[in-house]
């Protein structure tokens, strides 16, 4: 039932993306172009605001788009048909989950494409000076680049993905009848509240691995540092760093996934 439930998603989201890719690459094929018949610093300066802008733009749409998903799909007069099938909840949040995680990788791949021909079109920055500053970092990283820049890819995926379980347990609360009235501050306050207590907590890891020892004399050495040619030397360091940062966003994401799923089960009020 799980694959079906992708494939249904899958059916009743590719519209919606698809629409926002188009946008993108029209965007950044029309652009340039146009910019290039006026090479000055306000026009380069608004090029690259614009290029910022199609990001977050991007970003925002898809958060907007995946969050409707849900919502209509869970909390409407579609949740009852929803609901009937032969699906448990687990399989119902999962499946948004799974959906969104794939969109999300889409999004960040038809972004960066986009942004690299907006830039190349543009001739802000010539390629082989990107390829020539990219193999500079991989020198400097001693080899050991390509699998810090894979973690952080994935702690990128991995942080958008438990904001989006985080929005989805946030929207189950608003659904409670007793917010039955607030619904729209009350989903916006827990929101906040997850994202605070993450702070927190956050904090005090940091407040913890503060008091172990040589803590103080490897953060004087890494203060010390005034160039990237010893970056090589804190590289397993920061891939640990990494790596802890991505546990601990999964082990939310199942935690926020965990809330939502309670929720639809003890406490789900369609509209």
């Amino acid at each position: 039932m799980l694959g079906k439930l992708i494939k249904y998603d899958i059916r009743s989201t590719w519209r919606d993306f698809a629409a926002v890719y188009l946008s993108i690459l029209l965007g950044v094929l029309i652009l340039p172009p146009l910019f290039n018949h006026f090479n000055n610093d306000i026009v380069n300066t608004f090029a690259g605001l614009i290029g910022a802008g199609i990001v977050v733009a991007t970003i925002v749409v898809m958060v907007i788009t995946l969050f409707k998903i849900f919502n209509t799909n869970v909390f409407s007069k579609e949740g009852y048909l929803t609901l009937t099938l032969p699906a448990t909840s687990m399989q119902i949040v999962v499946s948004k989950l799974l959906i969104s995680t794939m969109w999300i990788i889409l999004t960040g791949i038809v972004s960066a494409i986009g942004l690299c021909i907006f830039a190349l079109n543009l001739n802000a920055v010539p390629w082989e000076e990107i390829t020539a500053a990219f193999q500079k970092v991989m020198i400097m990283l001693d080899g050991r680049g390509a699998f810090t820049i894979v973690l952080l890819v994935v702690a990128m995926i991995l942080s958008t993905v438990k904001e989006i379980a985080k929005l989805f347990l946030a929207c189950s609360i608003a659904h409670l009848k007793q917010l039955n009235r607030f619904r729209v501050p009350g989903g916006i306050l827990s929101y906040f509240v997850f994202s605070w207590l993450e702070t927190l907590i956050a904090q005090a890891f940091v407040l913890v691995l503060s008091l172990l020892p040589y803590t103080d004399e490897l953060a004087l050495r890494l203060e010390q540092m005034n160039d990237l040619s010893g970056i090589h030397q804190f590289t397993g360091l920061f891939n640990g760093v990494i790596s802890v940062g991505i546990l601990y966003t999964m082990i939310l994401t199942v935690v926020y996934a965990i809330g939502t799923i309670w929720m639809l089960n003890h406490k789900l009020d369609l509209d």
